[in-house]
């Protein structure tokens, strides 16, 4: 068996390929969560007329 080249890898670019595959995850979360409505209103029923009260003034 070959001995595998090992080569240094300098921070700022280990630290790129971490972003870079950080986003790729984000994205895939994003991707595979589905489409629903965040943090919507829950459907309230038709508010029903109220009648108006005329109050005697004394």
């Amino acid at each position: 068996m070959e001995k595998s080249e090992r080569r240094p890898v300098s921070l700022p670019n280990a630290l790129a390929g971490l972003r870079l595959m950080g986003a790729g995850a984000v994205l895939g979360l994003a991707l595979t969560v589905p489409a629903s409505p965040a943090q919507a209103d829950p459907p309230r029923p038709p508010s029903t007329p109220v009648a108006e009260h005329e109050t005697p003034d004394d």
